[in-house]
């Protein structure tokens, strides 16, 4: 019997997104033993990164670190650096993949890169046949914001339905997977103190507020192309807003809860700019 090998590629792999967030997610499952067996991450991105460098610029961002299981966990990590929208850069990292993977393998392409390059990607990957099930599943995450406008979104789902078929594709806002966003759903509705007065009648208001811990940093190339609106009004806070106000779904597997939040979102008034404050990060400009 062959044992299928799981393998995260990962675009954008130098970026912020997976040193503070995708790695040290990856490494407390392994520490857990809840990834499976083998499992591969595969990082992609320009910056010129040997393995082992690109292990050691992950190390750093994982906190209470254990030296056994980290030298455990990074020897499935791999690098291959090349430019994203270049078609034949994937000949190479198709190569690279097999080469690690054995005949069978199963497949999670992560796209955490500027929105922009999201559709030459999926069309990269669709012209070496790559979205293609073969010999283990294969899923592609897209990260937020998803597209600008909506006609963008739509351009953007009928450019990954061309590669992927719709229950091969995660549209992801990673901020769901903080345990304090999920403790909300359980806090609401499998507590019978708060769940029968969690209304209106009894609730003057709600306030969410984001307070950040960090500046801009290296993110500002991101920011100049999405904006804090796109960011976290558009994604995280909404999210938020849809959680603290839906109703009770009937089950809470995908469909119903997402039609849950989107009768929350279809029901909320549109916000007169003149009743916002806006500003900039401290030395943003500089």
């Amino acid at each position: 019997m062959t044992t299928e090998s799981t393998t995260l590629i990962c675009f954008g792999a130098s970026g912020d997104l997976t040193e503070r967030k995708l790695i040290p997610a990856l490494y407390h499952l392994h520490r857990k033993g809840r990834l499976p067996q083998p499992f591969n991450f595969v990082g992609t991105s320009r910056s010129p990164y040997s393995h082992e460098e690109f292990r050691a610029h992950l190390r750093d961002g994982i906190p209470d670190l254990d030296e056994n299981t980290w030298n455990d966990f990074s020897q499935g990590i791999w690098y291959q650096s090349h430019n994203a929208t270049d078609p034949a850069a994937y000949e190479s990292l198709e190569a690279f993949l097999h080469s690690i993977e054995g005949s069978h393998a199963n497949r999670l392409y992560y796209l955490a890169v500027a929105p922009s390059l999201y559709a030459p990607i999926i069309a990269c990957l669709g012209q070496r046949n790559m979205g293609r099930e073969h010999q283990g599943w294969c899923r592609i995450v897209v990260e937020k914001p998803f597209g600008h406008d909506l006609q963008s979104a739509q351009h953007l789902n009928q450019v990954i339905h061309t590669v992927f078929d719709e229950d091969q594709v995660y549209r992801i806002d990673h901020y769901l997977g903080k345990e304090t966003a999920q403790n909300v759903l359980f806090f609401r509705f499998a507590n019978t103190i708060f769940e029968p007065i969690w209304n209106r009648n009894y609730i003057e208001q709600v306030q969410i507020t984001v307070a950040e811990t960090v500046d801009v940093e290296h993110r500002a190339g991101y920011y100049d192309q999405a904006g804090v609106l796109r960011d976290m009004f558009q994604n995280h806070l909404l999210q938020l807003l849809s959680l603290v106000a839906m109703e009770p779904p009937s089950s809470f597997s995908a469909t119903p809860l997402r039609n849950e939040k989107v009768k929350v979102l279809s029901s909320i008034r549109p916000i007169d700019p003149a009743h916002t404050v806006r500003a900039q990060y401290n030395g943003y400009l500089q």
